[in-house]
């Protein structure tokens, strides 16, 4: 096993407490207004504090001291960071993607997202440009066991089809944050096929 640098582990538990948003959403927060109210706000919440970042020299050396070890060099050269992404997408995938399939979406996001990089640098078998095969199978494995888990009222065939574009979206480059790419799009894919059902 390859070790996995301290800050990459860091990143990766801080991702995956991302589940208390679709948990929430499953939970708590069950009207889809008041969810997509709530993700705006802390959308809103970040980009201020984002903007904070570049232009606040205090905010920027708290930035520096405690978290700058976890961050990616784009996102210390004053590109926006995951954490944002995270609720960029969430919103997005709130307000376009129909229940339940949002909330397994924002669950494929955390869970496999967070296994496959974490598998991937720990045990990188068969390289695919900057991830791997052992990575993305792993993720694959994780969202089906996770989208079964919540009980929801999906088909099997269906967490399995969301799964699966869930971590093709992670493992090919794109432009896009995948934070905001595999929710909404595992969620839409899935909304796609039960209807076609």
């Amino acid at each position: 096993m390859n070790p996995i640098p301290r800050g990459e582990l860091a990143r990766k538990l801080i991702h995956i407490t991302n589940l208390v948003i679709p948990l929430s959403y499953l939970w708590i927060f069950q009207n889809q207004i008041t969810m997509v109210g709530i993700l705006l706000f802390f959308t809103i919440l970040s980009i201020f504090i984002e903007m904070l970042r570049v232009r606040s020299h205090q905010v920027s050396s708290f930035f520096e001291h405690w978290l700058n070890f976890m961050m990616r060099k784009n996102e210390t050269s004053g590109n926006i960071t995951g954490a944002t992404w995270v609720f960029v997408g969430a919103f997005l995938t709130v307000l376009l993607v129909p229940n339940p399939y949002a909330v397994l979406g924002l669950i494929f996001l955390s869970v496999g997202d967070t296994v496959a990089a974490l598998i991937g640098i720990g045990y990188p078998l068969v390289r695919i440009g900057r991830k791997t095969l052992s990575g993305t199978l792993s993720g694959f494995v994780v969202c089906i066991l996770a989208g079964k888990a919540t009980g929801l009222p999906v088909s099997d065939l269906v967490i399995i089809f969301g799964a699966s574009v869930a971590m093709v979206i992670e493992l090919i480059p794109s432009p896009v944050n995948d934070n905001v790419t595999i929710p909404l799009s595992s969620g839409l894919a899935m909304a796609l096929i039960s209807s076609a059902l």
